[in-house]
This record gives C-alpha cells, structure tokens and sequence, in this order.
C-alpha cells in the first residue's frame, strides 16, 4: 500500500481471484476519540486513541439462507507524539503522532523497530500495474465474488443444518 498523506490519498496494489487491481481513493477521516491513558512501546509514551464504527459481512441463517448482518467495530491505537508524523499502518492516519500500535478486535499489529534518518536513502514507489478501481468499485467487486461463493455453498449443503459464517 502506497500512502500520500499530504495529498490525502492511497493507492493499494492487490491480486485477487486472479487479477491484480490498483485501488486508488482518497484516505478517510476518522473521528478518534483521544482517551486519557499511556504505555510505553519500547522507548516511546504512547497515548490511546479509539475510532467506532459497524461494517456488513454475510452469514448463513440457520435455515441455510445467506444474509447480511451489520457488526459494530471498535479500533484501538497507541500513538505517539515523539515522533510527529500523522501516520500508521494502512490508511490510519490522523492523529498528533505516528501509529505503533492498533487493535480492532480480532487483528492487533504492533511496530517492532523503528529507523530514524536512515543512512541509505529509501524510495518508496507508488505501484503502477493493475486496473485502476476506487475502493467502493473494489468493494462491489469482492461482494459480488463472495455472494457468488456464498450461493456455491448454500447450493452444496444437503440438509440445511450448518451455520458457516463467512467474514466474521
């Protein structure tokens, strides 16, 4: 993933179902809610920060019928004001210091090392090959696919007395 920043943008190289696609959009603007708590990840204080919002994943209903559900999501990060830069992993961004920690309840990534004013020069290139979509084209893409592969399953059940939860 290719981040700008400055120009509040990303572009995203991914392969999926056999094809490479380029996902270009803008970075989105989440609402933190700066709590009042610090730890330490190695030699930095880091300070919470947490974002709520819900997002759709699909589900088999005990009647072997595809449905989708909406989930609420909490996502907890550790930043750190010692290092200055309105950064982190993937498209989080937008707090008074870089990222070196997020959790959102089922995935937790943590930074490990961090190189300040590295003594080779490091070029970081934006990816170039792949069809160009946003990511709401992108994400219409992959639901197709999954209702797809969803409708295969349901289609292959004999009884209808498993629940497969796909997502999440």
């Amino acid at each position: 993933m290719y981040k700008n920043v400055k120009e509040n943008r990303y572009t995203n190289k991914t392969e999926t179902y056999g094809k490479l696609f380029l996902i270009k959009d803008t970075l989105s603007n989440r609402k933190w809610e700066l709590v009042n708590e610090t730890k330490n990840i190695g030699d930095y204080t880091c300070f919470k920060a947490v974002y709520k919002d819900t997002y759709n994943t699909q589900t088999f209903t005990e009647n072997g019928e595809a449905e989708e559900i909406t989930k609420d999501r909490t996502t907890t990060v550790w930043y750190t004001p010692q290092i200055p830069v309105n950064n982190g992993p993937e498209d989080f961004h937008g707090l008074p210091g870089l990222i070196l920690e997020i959790n959102d309840g089922k995935l937790t990534l943590v930074c490990s090392k961090i190189i300040m004013n590295p003594s080779e020069a490091i070029e970081i290139k934006e990816p170039k090959k792949g069809k160009v979509v946003s990511q709401e084209k992108f994400n219409e893409i992959m639901d197709k696919k999954t209702k797809e592969m969803m409708d295969r399953m349901q289609s292959r059940k004999k009884d209808g007395s498993n629940v497969i939860v796909i997502g999440g």
